[in-house]
């Protein structure tokens, strides 16, 4: 446990709007980190009443835990009143339906504590993306080398997964936090300006859990998430005096018409069968046939899963995940 009388080895920060069915086991992931000496901020941005009643619950549970409360004003207007409440050197990221596996911040930690690894100011870590009821469907890799960050970044690909990133707070505040002008793709646009103060990392372990479900920011608010993108490339480039093609522009998530859902029903679906998650796999198979009953490849999807159970999910073990940290970023690069 961490005294609230003593500097905490990290901060983590966690914004919530009205996720009072999430937010209590993204809450727990981070209190039951093997790294105890934390301080978990969550700032409640106007929140429904049984949010916010949740929400100050929880914080009677655990002194590491502070609950700051505002009227609504935004996911980054809301992040930079967690950032200003910081204590660590180094500070986390987490959203409210996210979770973070139990050594995600021992061993990001031990990544910034590496003497090589001193001009770092952010790094994230590979994910494994999950549905809304949890269910494994695909580990999400990323580029571990600056340069490929950068440039994945300057396309207008988030190269980085905002909570899984941890990042150093004098960075932060360094360039100001967040821009509140953002009400999407803050997270970009930060990670491009930090980028351009010292180098960025992903850890090659999937540390962070990312929860795909149809009342994310990202799948409710795409057109304008891809468009705040361009945004903050475009920003990047008139700084940095380059521009580059922007890959951007295709939604990631349904979009809520038919096609759309249809289309990512077989992603789902098939990113589990990979994973032997057929009992998942079989799921969004007959998901997929009811949105289009003709479908060859969700009919496809469907046979070869159904009557099938989920296999263990692929885990990274601890030497992986530490080799991985203790790998210099230098080295990353080379």
């Amino acid at each position: 446990m961490n005294p609230t009388n003593e500097t905490p080895a990290v901060s983590v920060v966690m914004t919530v709007y009205n996720r009072a069915d999430f937010v209590p086991a993204a809450i727990r992931s981070i209190l039951n980190q093997t790294l105890t000496h934390l301080e978990l901020i969550v700032v409640d941005d106007g929140s429904d009443a049984s949010t916010k009643t949740l929400l100050r619950e929880l914080a009677t549970t655990d002194a590491r835990l502070r609950v700051i409360e505002q009227d609504n004003a935004g996911i980054f207007v809301a992040a930079n009143r967690g950032l200003r409440a910081c204590r660590a050197p180094l500070v986390a990221r987490l959203d409210s339906d996210d979770l973070a596996e139990p050594r995600r911040l021992e061993i990001q930690k031990a990544f910034f504590d590496n003497a090589a690894n001193q001009d770092v100011v952010c790094c994230g870590t590979f994910m494994k993306l999950i549905d809304g009821q949890g269910r494994f469907l695909h580990v999400e890799s990323k580029p571990t080398d600056d340069r490929a960050i950068q440039e994945d970044l300057l396309r207008g690909h988030c190269a980085i997964g905002h909570p899984s990133s941890m990042m150093r707070r004098g960075a932060l505040e360094q360039i100001n936090g967040y821009d509140e002008s953002f009400t999407s793709a803050g997270d970009l646009e930060i990670f491009l300006r930090l980028g351009e103060v010292g180098t960025l990392a992903n850890l090659e372990a999937p540390l962070t859990r990312y929860r795909l479900h149809a009342q994310s920011v990202s799948e409710a608010k795409g057109t304008t998430q891809r468009a705040n993108c361009r945004r903050a490339c475009e920003l990047a480039w008139a700084r940095r005096g380059e521009t580059r093609p922007f890959e951007g522009a295709d939604l990631w998530r349904p979009a809520g018409d038919r096609d759309s859902e249809h289309h990512y029903a077989l992603q789902y679906g098939w990113w589990a069968w990979q994973n032997s998650q057929f009992e998942t796999a079989a799921h969004y198979g007959k998901r997929a046939l009811k949105l289009k009953p003709w479908d060859k490849q969700a009919w496809m999807l469907w046979a070869k899963s159904r009557g099938k159970g989920n296999a263990p999910e692929p885990k990274a073990t601890p030497t992986t995940a530490e080799a991985s940290a203790a790998q210099p970023a230098k080295e990353r690069a080379a």
